[in-house]
C-alpha cells in the first residue's frame, strides 16, 4: 500500500493519467462546437489555449503542446528529487487512483450538499457533459492546484515563521481565487454568498486532496464530483 501512494502521488503520473480526461474533453467539445460561431468551453481551457495560441499553437495542437511540455517539466522535477527515485507509471494502480477518488468526490459532494442545504435534483447525464466535467477536472486542477498553489506553497515555505500557517493561507487563497473564477465572463454564474462560500469549501477539500495525494488525484476527484452534481 505505501508503494500505491507513492507511485499514485507523483506529478508525472498526475500529468499522464490527465491526458485521457483531456482527449474526451477535446472530442466532445468538437462535436457539441461543430457549426458554432463561438466555441463553449472551460473557461481554464480557454485561458490555456490562448497563452499557447499567443506563441503560435492553434487548436487541439494547442493542448498536445501542453501537455507534452507538462510531461517534460514533470519528468525534470520528478528528476531532480532523489527521494522519487524509482517512481514509475504503475498502470496496475490506475482503476484504483480512479476508485479513491471516487470516493474523495462521494464525501464532497455529500459535504457540498450538506453546505448548501438541499440537493438539486438529478438531469440526464450525456456524453457531452461527461466531456465538460473531464474538462473542468483536467484544466481547472491544472490551474488553481498545479499552478497557482503550489506557487503559493513554495512561496510559503520561504517565509520565515510558522510554514503550516502561510501553507494553510496558501490553500485558502487558492480555493478564493477558485470559487471567484465560477462568476467571470460571459457564461459565469450569477454571484450569491452561498454559493462562493460553498464553492470555496470545494476549493478547499480539493487544494487537501492535491497536497495530500497529488495532482491524479485531485484531477480525478473533481471531475467525478462534477459527474455527480448532475447525475446524482
Amino acid at each position: 500500500m505505501k508503494d500505491y501512494f507513492k507511485h499514485t502521488s507523483s506529478l508525472l503520473f498526475g500529468v499522464v493519467i490527465s491526458i485521457p480526461l483531456a482527449i474526451y474533453y477535446e472530442i466532445s467539445m468538437l462535436l457539441a462546437n461543430r457549426g458554432m460561431e463561438a466555441e463553449v468551453r472551460n473557461a481554464a481551457d480557454v485561458l490555456f489555449k490562448r497563452i499557447f495560441e499567443g506563441i503560435g499553437f492553434d487548436g487541439p495542437l494547442a493542448g498536445v503542446v501542453m501537455f507534452a511540455l507538462l510531461f517534460i517539466i514533470a519528468a525534470i522535477i520528478q528528476g531532480a528529487h532523489k527521494e522519487e527515485t524509482g517512481i514509475k507509471i504503475q498502470w496496475q494502480y490506475y482503476p484504483v487512483l480512479i476508485a479513491e477518488s471516487a470516493l474523495y468526490a462521494m464525501l464532497l459532494f455529500a459535504l457540498m450538499a450538506i453546505s448548501m442545504n438541499a440537493m438539486a435534483p438529478a438531469l440526464a447525464l450525456s456524453p457531452i457533459d461527461i466531456g465538460y466535467c473531464l474538462g473542468a477536472g483536467v484544466y481547472e486542477e491544472l490551474l488553481f492546484r498545479a499552478l497557482l498553489l503550489s506557487a503559493l506553497l513554495f512561496v510559503a515555505g520561504k517565509i520565515p515563521g510558522k510554514t503550516t500557517i502561510w501553507k494553510t493561507l496558501a490553500v485558502l487563497i487558492s480555493a478564493l481565487f477558485f470559487a471567484g473564477a465560477h462568476y467571470m465572463g460571459v457564461a459565469g454564474d450569477t454571484f450569491s454568498w452561498m454559493s462562493f462560500l460553498t464553492r470555496s469549501l470545494g476549493g478547499l477539500l480539493l487544494g487537501l486532496v492535491f497536497m495530500l495525494r497529488g495532482l491524479g488525484a485531485a484531477v480525478y476527484t473533481h471531475a467525478i464530483y462534477d459527474i455527480y452534481t448532475i447525475f446524482l
